[in-house]
């Protein structure tokens, strides 16, 4: 009997502590790889922002928030990493880690995050970066989402396939190079545009004249053709003069 009862014993705290172990590790939901600069943290509990370190482990529910020139490398549990960059704010408000699957979720207050999400063949992988205008479910992909309050998202894929989402349900894929931007949150995603053209279009806009340059444009007096054509004939005449009296001297005023 007392043999039974020991067994029974052993046996409860057994599971108790597999239980609490199993509770622990569920609790760590990324780890951090690389900090350079400032970089600060705080619980959802919390008002004091402390500073991160490289290997710290952190729990769901934790703020990161990086400063001026300062970024962060997060590694997530199933191997999945998250770069935060500069004046960025994000929330890991989510992860859960199964046998079978994965369930992500990241809040981007402001600032630019890079994701790289592993994909396991035998694994769901669900992994969602939220803004407060859209969703963006990354698949198995890399892509980088930037935010600005007032501005909305701007999504670039740099492989794989990334499924944009505003508010109300308008939807938006993107295929490997393809961009798109979210104004509102009841505003539909911008059509796609890739990559070079976005890059072009960029180009154009940052070498168009600004506005001085165009008022100086306009207030100096270019010839025509026929007028540089008239000044070249001119000059040439002049040299024949010069040649053809080498003391002479000539002032030419137009």
């Amino acid at each position: 009997m007392k043999l039974k009862i020991k067994s029974i014993f052993l046996l409860t705290v057994f599971i108790i502590l597999a239980f609490a172990a199993a509770s622990s590790a569920q609790d760590f939901s990324a780890r951090v790889t690389a900090i350079e600069g400032d970089v600060t943290f705080k619980s959802d509990a919390e008002t004091e922002w402390k500073p991160v370190a490289a290997g710290m482990e952190l729990k769901e529910g934790v703020y990161i928030m990086t400063a001026f020139e300062s970024t962060c490398t997060l590694e997530f549990k199933d191997k999945s990493v998250l770069s935060v960059k500069e004046l960025s704010k994000i929330q890991i408000s989510k992860f859960a880690l199964q046998a079978k699957s994965v369930n992500a979720n990241v809040s981007l207050f402001n600032g630019k995050v890079k994701a790289t999400v592993h994909r396991d063949i035998d694994t769901k992988t669900e992994f969602q970066v939220k803004t407060p205008v859209s969703t963006i479910s990354v698949r198995g992909t890399e892509e980088e989402i930037y935010y600005a309050p007032g501005f909305g998202v701007e999504v670039q894929n740099i492989f794989g396939l990334v499924e944009v989402t505003n508010h109300i349900g308008q939807r938006q894929m993107l295929a490997k190079g393809d961009n798109t931007e979210v104004s509102r949150e009841n505003k539909s995603p911008k059509p796609v545009s890739h990559t070079a053209e976005k890059t072009r279009k960029d180009f154009v806009k940052n070498t168009a004249a600004t506005e001085e340059e165009e008022e100086f444009k306009s207030n100096v007096l270019v010839p025509s053709f026929d007028q540089i054509s008239d000044m070249l004939r001119d000059l040439s005449e002049i040299s024949r003069e010069k040649q053809a009296h080498p003391t002479t001297n000539i002032v030419i005023s137009w």
